[in-house]
C-alpha cells in the first residue's frame, strides 16, 4: 500500500475516535463549543512541543500566506464544527453525518477546476460507493433520521464544504510548508476562534479533576494533532479528491466503537455501508498508472 494512503486511513482510524472522547466530555457537562475549545486547544499545544524539540524554523511563514491558515483553521475547523453541530440539533445526527460526508463531492469537483485533476471513471465510482456507504453507515437506509428541514440540509451540506475546504487550502499550503507547520496553525486559528465560542473559565473549570484533563489531553492528541497531522502528510503527496474518499472510513471506525464499545445498532444497512466504504478505499487504492 502507498504509505501516504496509508497515513490518511490512519488518521480516518484516530478521528473515529473523536466520539468517545466527546461523549465522555459530555458526560462530565461540556457541550460541543467547548469539546472543540478543547480539542484545538491541546492539539495546538502538543505540536508546539514536537517543533520545539525538531526545528524551531518551522514556526516562520510569510505574513502573505495567513489566508491559507485562515482557511484551515477558522473555515475548515472551525466552522465545519459550528455547521455540523448545528445540523445535528436541526435534522439528527444520521442525516447530518451523510451531509457532512458530502465534502468528497465538494473536494473532487474543486480539485477539478483548481488543480486540474480529471474526473476518471473509477473515481467517480469511488465517489458513489463512499457517499452511498456514509448514507447506509448512518442510518438512514433505516430510517433512523429526524425531520429534515431546508435549512438543516443547507447547514449540513455547509458542513460538507468546509471540511472538504480543508484539503483544498492544505494543497496550497503543503506547497510551501512543511506538513507541522500546517496542522500548527490550523490549530492556532482554530484555537482562537473556539476561544470566543466556547467559554473557556467554564470549560477549563469542568476538566480540573484528573480524569477530565486526560480526556481533554486524549481527545487533543488522539482526535486532535495526530490525524490532522497524518492526514497532511498524505495530502502532500496524495490527490485530494482521493484524500477525501479514503478518509471516509473515518464513519467505519466511529460505528464500529459505537456497536462494540456503547451498544448502538449494528443492523445490515451498516454492515454493507461499510463494506461499500472499504471498497471505494481499496478502488482508488489501485490506481492505475494512467491515473493522478
Amino acid at each position: 500500500m502507498n504509505k501516504n494512503y496509508f497515513y490518511i486511513i490512519l488518521a480516518a482510524v484516530f478521528w473515529g475516535t473523536l466520539g468517545v472522547f466527546a461523549t465522555e466530555l459530555n458526560n462530565i457537562g461540556l457541550n460541543s463549543f467547548q469539546v472543540s475549545l478543547l480539542r484545538a486547544l491541546f492539539s495546538v499545544l502538543f505540536i508546539t512541543v514536537v517543533i520545539l524539540f525538531r526545528d524551531k524554523k518551522l514556526f516562520r511563514i510569510n505574513p502573505r500566506d495567513l489566508w491559507m491558515f485562515f482557511g484551515t483553521g477558522i473555515i475548515s475547523y472551525f466552522l465545519v464544527n459550528i455547521c455540523n453541530f448545528t445540523a445535528i440539533n436541526m435534522i439528527g445526527i444520521a442525516a447530518a453525518s451523510i451531509l457532512l460526508y458530502t465534502a468528497p463531492i465538494f473536494v473532487t469537483i474543486m480539485s477539478c477546476i483548481l488543480f486540474k485533476d480529471k474526473m476518471t471513471k473509477k473515481k467517480a465510482l469511488c465517489l458513489v460507493l463512499a457517499v452511498a456507504g456514509c448514507a447506509l453507515v448512518s442510518g438512514l437506509a433505516s430510517g433512523s433520521s429526524m425531520n429534515i428541514s431546508a435549512a438543516g440540509i443547507l447547514i449540513g451540506l455547509g458542513s460538507g464544504l468546509t471540511y472538504a475546504l480543508y484539503s483544498i487550502f492544505s494543497t496550497y499550503a503543503l506547497r510551501k510548508y512543511d506538513s507541522l507547520t500546517v496542522t500548527f496553525y490550523t490549530f492556532l486559528f482554530g484555537t482562537i476562534a473556539t476561544f470566543l465560542t466556547g467559554n473557556p473559565i467554564a470549560t477549563f473549570s469542568m476538566i480540573a479533576s484528573p480524569s477530565g484533563f486526560l480526556l481533554a489531553l486524549g481527545l487533543g492528541i488522539i482526535a486532535g494533532a495526530v490525524p490532522y497531522f497524518l492526514y497532511t502528510i498524505g495530502l502532500s503527496k496524495v490527490n485530494p479528491s482521493h484524500a477525501a474518499v479514503i478518509a471516509t472510513v473515518e464513519p467505519v471506525i466511529a460505528t464500529l466503537i459505537g456497536i462494540f464499545f456503547y451498544e448502538e445498532p449494528g443492523d445490515i444497512f451498516r454492515i454493507i455501508g461499510i463494506a461499500l466504504i472499504i471498497a471505494a478505499s481499496l478502488l482508488l487504492n489501485s490506481k492505475s498508472k494512467n491515473e493522478s
